[in-house]
């Protein structure tokens, strides 16, 4: 197997020092609402920072809108991360404009992934901003990290439904990588917890998690990337479902959820010689977050 095929199964070594952050540092911190100088609870930050999830929440309209909200827990209070999610859904669920949330857990890893359907951003910023919700934010473990962006699914003819693509302007495209260089950086969220590592702990089904973010005007570039991948990988054995999302907004922003019955289908299905080259066609510069899912039963919420 090429070097390239086995960066994409994050097989091969993995930049695992990096951790998105705006400017390097949370976007927005929440501390008790009775102690402006209390102790930190929950940060909240941006995969990518020209677009905060802030003022994602202030876009105007009423399209529906997905929330895809990745946590990274401090180590041994994973379960308690899930639980007080368990109590602010709760809250969630009774807010005009709810529609669902499923939650997802990380293998091997502290890692816990939210998709939540909503009607419009402005009911989810009306949701997010209420009393209820605020305080709840405050009971978080400390050191927990939040990652929330808000999407849309996308329609990719052959792969996925939703929106049709909003092309860009024609222009330029940027240079894919070369056949035996990989145009996309992996980064871990957890890297204590590298890939192979959650693989390895992976011995049915699972949810593959991207967040892709592509250099400024590329996303048409990563969106045609995607669906080359997309089709590869489609006749390929345990291969069952791929969905796509781009960030609402001037979001740089893609997120793929992609469900498989076991890994060795997955790696089954990267040996052949002309693969390497479908990913290449990904902009140059490209960062990758990838996470090994779980769907998670949460009592009287989700199931799995």
């Amino acid at each position: 197997m090429s070097a390239l095929a086995l960066d994409w199964v994050s097989l091969g070594t993995l930049a695992r020092e990096q951790q998105m952050a705006h400017n390097g540092s949370p976007v927005d911190q929440f501390r008790s609402p009775h102690n402006e100088e209390g102790p930190l609870m929950i940060t909240l930050n941006d995969f990518d920072a020209r677009v905060p999830f802030m003022a994602q929440l202030n876009e105007s309209g009423d399209e529906p809108v997905t929330i895809v909200n990745t946590f990274v827990t401090p180590p041994g209070l994973e379960d308690d991360v899930i639980e007080t999610w368990r109590l602010d859904s709760e809250v969630m669920k009774t807010k005009v404009g709810n529609i669902s949330q499923q939650l997802y857990r990380g293998a091997a890893g502290r890692v816990v992934t939210n998709v939540a359907d909503w009607e419009s951003a402005k009911d989810l910023q009306n949701a997010f901003m209420s009393p209820e919700f605020q305080a709840l934010l405050t009971i978080y473990p400390d050191g927990s990290a939040a990652y929330p962006h808000l999407v849309r699914p996308v329609e990719v003819p052959g792969v996925c439904l939703g929106a049709p693509w909003d092309r860009e302007p024609a222009s330029a495209a940027r240079e894919p990588a070369a056949a035996d260089a990989s145009a996309i950086e992996y980064v871990d969220l957890c890297p204590d917890v590298p890939l192979a590592e959650q693989f390895r702990a992976t011995p049915g089904a699972f949810t593959l998690l991207d967040i892709f973010v592509v250099p400024d005007g590329a996303v048409d570039q990563a969106t045609h990337a995607y669906q080359k991948i997309g089709t590869y990988l489609k006749g390929r054995r345990g291969f069952i479902q791929a969905q796509l999302y781009r960030g609402i907004g001037s979001s740089n922003v893609l997120v793929n959820l992609a469900v498989w019955e076991t890994v060795g289908a997955l790696r089954d299905a990267l040996p052949d010689p002309d693969f390497p080259a479908v990913p290449a066609h990904y902009p140059a510069g490209t960062r990758c977050f990838r996470q090994v899912l779980h769907r998670a039963a949460v009592p009287n919420v989700c199931v799995d």
